[in-house]
């Protein structure tokens, strides 16, 4: 595959806006353009076209009292997006690891994302079943705990867009009916956790329950999936309070 050539004169912008933007730091929130310019090792001329381009795109604002400029909200919020989910993972860890441990089972924080699970971390037990999970693969949200943990405290718009899409079919055990799927979501929303029973993968249970934010909001959920010859009716219930009080641990470090 031949790709086509890079001008040079939009590289050099697109690395200067870049770099534009990697001069606003904690120190330095606010920058005024004689400085963006000396920074940047440019003309003030050229420095005031990269400048308005960004606050054209929403990167940046000004600020008219000052005649300076800082990151634009939008800008901030994605950096603290980020940082949220690399805070979730450096906390989840251990949680994880104990919760593999004691389970016995393969362990997992994931997120909502795009209207699918996105798993930040896997981590296998001392008996790994062969699940096609891993840090970073997505997931439907309707037959699988995760998702369905995550998308039971979202909007009813989002959940109305979901399946509106269409719920696919995976197994016989798929819930891919629109009344069931709202009725389930109610239940998990009741009592704080999801079971899914082969409803992804023939032979596989998943079990998950909700990470909340300081604001009391779910941004993640925390599970466990195995095969039904250990995940069944006798050890279930053991298994929802084992992984209930791991998504609780990961919630009350998110508060500290």
């Amino acid at each position: 595959m031949r790709y086509p050539a890079v001008n040079s004169y939009h590289h050099s912008s697109l690395r200067n806006a870049l770099r534009l933007l990697n001069l606003f730091s904690v120190d330095e929130p606010e920058l005024q353009l004689e400085d963006i310019a000396t920074a940047l090792e440019i003309g003030q001329s050229t420095a005031y076209r990269l400048v308005h381009t960004l606050i054209e795109e929403g990167f940046i604002v000004r600020d008219p009292s000052a005649k300076s400029y800082r990151l634009a909200a939008s800008v901030l919020a994605l950096g603290h997006t980020i940082m949220t989910k690399v805070d979730l993972c450096h906390l989840s860890i251990p949680i994880l690891e104990q919760l593999a441990g004691v389970s016995g089972e393969t362990a997992h924080i994931g997120v909502f994302k795009d209207h699918q699970v996105l798993y930040l971390l896997k981590m296998d037990s001392s008996y790994p079943v062969h699940l096609l999970s891993h840090a970073g693969r997505k997931n439907p949200v309707h037959c699988t705990s995760t998702g369905q943990v995550l998308l039971a405290y979202q909007s009813e718009e989002t959940i109305e867009q979901i399946i509106n899409k269409g719920l696919t079919c995976y197994t016989s055990k798929t819930i891919t009916n629109p009344i069931k799927i709202k009725n389930l979501l109610k239940t998990i929303r009741s009592q704080g956790y999801a079971v899914s029973q082969e409803e992804l993968h023939e032979g596989v249970v998943s079990i998950a329950a909700p990470v909340k934010n300081s604001k009391g909001n779910v941004i993640a959920a925390v599970s466990i999936a195995g095969p039904t010859l250990r995940l069944n009716k006798q050890t279930i219930p053991k298994l929802i309070k084992q992984v209930q009080q791991a998504s609780d641990r990961v919630s009350t470090k998110l508060l500290s």
